[in-house]
């Protein structure tokens, strides 16, 4: 089985021996041409190239940049990186929560100028009030086992509610019920897919029917929700604040008015980020590279018509 590693040089000579040790015909290649796995992504370009392949590992949960045509009619299959993330994104999601709510956003523009802010900074507590999730996947479920030990309500928005739960939020709903989530929750945070569906799932209407006293949390994919329509509820008001950390388009443009916002949060698509995302990656990989090619027994793999 010839195996391409994108990046290679990313991984420690300890995690090409795992890969190695898992089975014994693995041959790392350098071509694209030649390989039948490959653990990173792919362009629709590489991809008319890479004539012997059969399965893709990819390196993140979110797989919309690998969804070109070509790939999605192909019986080559598709694995994620779901697992990974819970644990990071959930803990960056209440890091923009608090910037808002403990007054760090006025707090740090004070440091900056080496004044004493303490009347001007807005705080409130998150005790008692609720959170809803857009996205009740691992990572949805991550973020409500750390919105409990604030003492919040959760409410779980969720595609498949025939699919079990490790942390059941005080309310799930359907894809249906987004309108009943928006109105109910003082929280709001977006963790889904990018997919055709939740392509600017939050927009004008959707913005509109949050409380004026919301917070709108986006730790997801920046296409999911409409900018110019998030930018103008912020200035006028509709909504608290908003906490960023994916963008329509990224890097974000130094013209964007996002940047001169005082109720916004803006970290440059970090939250993911950890300093074990390769070890939580390759027991993925490992379990993975175990079955194939039995897809049956493979883990997190990806429906290409879905998105995820």
């Amino acid at each position: 089985m010839k195996l391409y590693i994108r990046y290679r040089y990313n991984f420690k000579e300890h995690h090409l021996k795992e890969i190695l040790s898992a089975r014994s015909d693995i041959e790392l290649v350098d071509d694209l041409e030649s390989a039948e796995v490959i653990l990173g992504g792919i362009s629709g370009e590489e991809f008319k190239i890479a004539k012997n392949l059969r399965w893709i590992q990819a390196t993140g949960a979110g797989v919309d940049g690998l969804l070109f045509p070509e790939l999605v009619e192909s019986d080559v299959i598709l694995t994620n990186a779901s697992g990974v993330h819970p644990i990071p994104i959930a803990e960056h999601t209440f890091a923009l929560i608090l910037a808002i709510t403990r007054g760090l956003i006025k707090s740090f523009e004070g440091k900056n100028k080496r004044a004493w802010l303490h009347n001007e900074v807005y705080i409130d507590e998150l005790y008692g009030k609720t959170i809803g999730i857009i996205g009740y996947g691992k990572i949805g479920q991550g973020i409500a086992r750390l919105a409990r030990g604030f003492g919040m309500k959760t409410i779980g928005l969720k595609r498949d509610l025939e699919k079990e739960v490790e942390v059941k939020p005080d309310i799930l709903l359907g894809k249906d019920s987004l309108d009943i989530l928006l109105r109910e929750s003082d929280i709001v945070v977006i963790i889904v897919p990018l997919t055709s569906e939740t392509y600017r799932l939050i927009g004008e209407k959707e913005l509109s029917l949050m409380k004026p006293t919301s917070i709108l949390i986006n730790v997801a994919r920046g296409k999911v929700v409409d900018e110019k329509a998030l930018i103008k509820a912020l200035k006028e008001k509709r909504i608290l604040g908003a906490g960023l950390d994916v963008f329509e388009t990224e890097p974000l443009p130094p013209e964007s008015e996002l940047w001169d916002l005082e109720n916004v949060v803006i970290t440059p698509h970090i939250a993911g980020l950890n300093p074990y995302y390769t070890d939580r990656l390759l027991e993925i990989f490992i379990k993975n590279l175990k079955a194939y090619p039995d897809v049956s027994k493979m883990v997190n793999v990806v429906d290409k018509k879905l998105g995820y």
